[in-house]
């Protein structure tokens, strides 16, 4: 899990669940992360949707296997929810009807769902699968994932240049290209 979160899951293995929130909401390196990935604007608007009837404001709901059940983490409720049993291998399939459900429940106003899916990284599975694979001597699969993997590495570095893209800020020069235009007469005036 990376350094900073295994040094703040350290920090935190005491704590109950308002001091570990309290504690990630502080972590200056887990903010710096996070608003790396924020768009750069010019005007930014500080106004919060607040909550009406009881609904709930942004936030994140994750849906976790652990101990042979899955767990709803929802951090504006007092604790864990637990649902039915499951495996690791299928706990799946006890999430998407709490997630079905959680999502008809709001439908009907609201338009604003995010699902991101955390898992292991592409890269690195592949590897190990190429590794077993290579022992095998599994040559039909050795050139398969030797192709998943340079597939991979590409992805990688595109997504690295579109995040380059979207953390730059080009306002200034979308500004400068404007009057350099305007001091040259390359504008038209509207009638």
């Amino acid at each position: 899990i990376g350094e900073t979160l295994t040094e703040l899951k350290q920090f935190t293995a005491d704590f109950p669940p308002e001091l570990k929130g309290l504690a990630l909401s502080n972590s200056e390196k887990i903010r710096a992360a996070h608003n790396a990935f924020a768009r750069p604007e010019p005007i930014v608007d500080e106004g919060k949707r607040a909550a009406k009837n009881g609904d709930e404001v942004y936030h994140f709901v994750a849906f976790v296997h652990h101990g042979g059940r899955m767990w709803e983490l929802d951090g504006l409720k007092p604790k864990p929810v637990a649902y039915g049993e499951c495996s690791k291998e299928n706990w799946h399939e006890v999430a998407v009807p709490a997630i079905e459900e959680r999502i008809q429940k709001y439908a009907s106003d609201e338009i604003s769902f995010n699902l991101l899916a955390v898992t292991n990284e592409k890269e690195s599975v592949f590897r190990r699968e190429l590794r077993e694979a290579a022992e095998r001597g599994d040559n039909e699969s050795i050139v398969k994932l030797t192709d998943e993997i340079e597939d991979e590495m590409k992805r990688k570095e595109i997504w690295r240049d579109e995040n380059i893209r979207r953390k730059h800020n080009y306002i200034p020069f979308i500004f400068e290209m404007l009057k350099c235009l305007a001091e040259k007469g390359g504008l038209e005036q509207s009638a």
